[in-house]
């Protein structure tokens, strides 16, 4: 049913913590064109969607199908394994995953897989009015810094800068970025654009992210979720979706 060959083991360690994040159990959906997985939080505020191309493979060989298994185990497993390992996954008996390990330690597992869950969360459509892209790492410092202040962090963006702040009993925090610094690697906005969202589940996603990519698009509008775009070196692609916080 499935044979894959991976060498881009520190990209699958920061995906599969993100749907760590996301979902206890996760189902996989495998065809020619690669390995994809879409799944939503127990609490409707975050949905990921990934896609790990044929491309990001040494070997993919699979007919349609879909597994499923504990996110927890799988990680587990990836991170008993050095970032320049290769990793092989086999399914050939229904119900059981061989995983491979070859590097300094030659290792083996076996992981049994669990029933099939839901798959189909709809992408949340909506009509970005600002666009913005950031070094991943410059995010999450942003991230962290007004994270001691507040739950939320508000996003503007206007013609010349993306602005972040958070409000709480301690105080005010604004993090200002402007059109023509470096930092900012792009901006695009068809009209202002504001909305409020929650601290914690951004932070997450960079943490889990953040080290396998080098940069981060955001696009939004006011008071609708946002799309975080994480591409990474081996093209695999990450999708994440945050509603707002509306505020009265």
């Amino acid at each position: 049913m499935l044979k894959a060959r991976i060498k881009n083991v520190g990209e699958w360690k920061a995906v599969l913590n993100a749907i760590g994040d996301i979902v206890e159990d996760a189902m996989f959906i495998v065809n020619d064109a690669g390995i994809t997985f879409r799944g939503m939080d127990a609490a409707h505020v975050a949905l990921l969607d990934v896609t790990f191309p044929k491309s990001s493979f040494d070997l993919l060989e699979t007919k349609t199908s879909f597994f499923g298994l504990k996110v927890d185990d799988f990680k587990k497993i990836f991170n008993a394994c050095g970032n320049s390992d290769v990793v092989e996954l086999d399914i050939e008996k229904e119900g059981l995953m061989k995983i491979t390990i070859t590097g300094s330690l030659n290792m083996e597992f076996t992981l049994r897989l669990i029933d099939k869950t839901t798959t189909n969360a709809p992408i949340p459509k909506v009509n970005y009015k600002a666009k913005a892209a950031l070094d991943s790492t410059v995010l999450s410092r942003i991230l962290t810094n007004i994270q001691p202040i507040s739950e939320y962090v508000s996003i503007n963006c206007n013609y010349d800068k993306i602005q972040f702040s958070g409000k709480g009993d301690v105080g005010d925090a604004r993090i200002d970025i402007h059109k023509g610094n470096p930092e900012l690697r792009n901006l695009e906005t068809v009209e202002t654009s504001s909305a409020v969202y929650s601290l914690d589940y951004m932070a997450k996603i960079i943490r889990s992210i953040g080290k396998a990519t080098n940069s981060v698009s955001l696009e939004y509008s006011t008071q609708n979720p946002i799309h975080m775009l994480f591409e990474m070196p081996s093209m695999v692609k990450v999708d994440y979706y945050l509603a707002p916080r509306i505020e009265n």
